[in-house]
């Protein structure tokens, strides 16, 4: 399979997809974006959802050539192996204690997005139950590393970063208690000179 023809589909905001984008930008791996909005979504609901060809539709969805597959974590792997970044697994034992916070990151990123969607006290409910305690626990996780595990660049970085960034833009009141830790984190994150370089680029879906 050619390098050059990845086209990876997803919603136009950095949220369960966004993983994917970063193994792609940190191995600076060539790959085509199919961004969807919620404006637009008969794009995918009625259209490419229909006519891709996927065994099981659903987004993100990953097509190169005839090989096509759904599922982020499934792409998150296929991700991982063809830009050869194996490394952001970890080693030994110390990768179930990444893919613990990979799972739990992942699950954070759509409740916050399910919290930011509901309102008054069906919307407290939500961050009060699903929400805030797993933050509390993430964010004592990191403490005041610059990186979650051993002082280098870890996949679980880059869930906890997705993941603390969509509650800072979608749930911007409950950040605040905890951005005494993830602010620095996030800078950490942010000024790695490939995610910056990605960041101010056109390729980055910004929320809002």
């Amino acid at each position: 399979m050619s390098q050059q023809n990845i086209i990876l589909g997803y919603w136009a905001f950095p949220l369960r997809g966004q993983p994917i984008r970063y193994i792609f930008e940190l191995a600076q791996y060539p790959y085509q974006q199919t961004n969807y909005t919620f404006e637009g979504a008969k794009d995918w609901f009625e259209k490419d959802k229909k006519e891709l060809g996927l065994d099981f539709p659903n987004l993100p969805y990953l097509i190169q050539g005839d090989f096509k597959i759904t599922e982020s974590q499934n792409i998150v792997n296929f991700a991982l192996d063809v830009t050869k970044q194996h490394h952001l697994l970890g080693a030994g034992l110390i990768r179930f204690k990444i893919d613990n916070i990979r799972f739990l990151c992942d699950e954070l990123i759509a409740k916050t997005f399910l919290a930011s969607t509901k309102s008054g006290e069906d919307k407290k409910a939500e961050i009060s139950s699903s929400v805030v305690p797993k933050f509390k626990s993430l964010q004592t996780a990191i403490g005041n590393k610059k990186y979650l595990f051993e002082n280098k660049l870890t996949l679980a970085d880059v869930y906890a970063y997705t993941a603390i960034n969509a509650l800072k833009h979608l749930l911007s009141d409950e950040y605040k208690q905890f951005a005494q830790t993830f602010d620095p984190f996030m800078k950490n994150f942010e000024e790695i000179p490939l995610i910056k370089a990605y960041h101010n680029s056109n390729r980055y879906p910004k929320f809002g």
